[in-house]
């Protein structure tokens, strides 16, 4: 085996290992991101202040914090925000197809989608239903490359 191919087989396989883990453990992963996230920006922070780096050490410390104590906090104000903004788009885009007659099924099941995902987000477990999809599709990927890398 290549180098390249040692490479493609570890990728793959990391990206099994995060699907099945994006699906097993959904929401959680995120907390243990923003966590892991947190601790590398403190570390960052006293590294930088070890060196006397005052100004990058005081805002890596400052991120660090932030992310540690209220990371979940900002996250669900960002889910909320942004799930409310999809769905007013979607409503939106209905409104306009309504008014201007669709060409075919996919303007219409668009819009309709970008409302449904937005209030799950917003008010709902969208979030889970997201996490447990991107990690599907990262294990299937994992699946694909390891028998691509595997044929090599």
């Amino acid at each position: 085996m290549t180098k390249k191919s040692n490479s493609e087989l570890f990728s793959s396989i990391l990206y099994i290992i995060i699907g099945i883990l994006l699906v097993i453990f959904r929401s959680e992963t995120l907390n243990w991101a923003m966590t892991i996230a947190g601790i590398v920006f403190l570390i960052s922070g006293i590294l930088d202040l070890v060196k006397k780096n005052w100004a990058g050490g005081a805002v890596s410390l400052i991120i660090g914090l932030a992310i540690l104590i209220l990371g979940w906090a900002a996250a669900q104000i960002v889910l909320l925000v942004l799930g409310i903004l999809i769905a007013v788009k979607g409503i939106v885009a209905f409104i306009n197809v309504l008014k201007k007659g669709a060409d075919n099924v996919l303007e219409v099941i668009y819009p309709i989608i970008s409302v449904v995902v937005g209030l799950m987000l917003a008010f709902g477990n969208g979030l889970d239903v997201m996490i447990i999809i991107v990690g599907v599709l990262l294990a299937v990927d994992g699946v694909i490359g390891l028998v691509g890398s595997m044929k090599k």
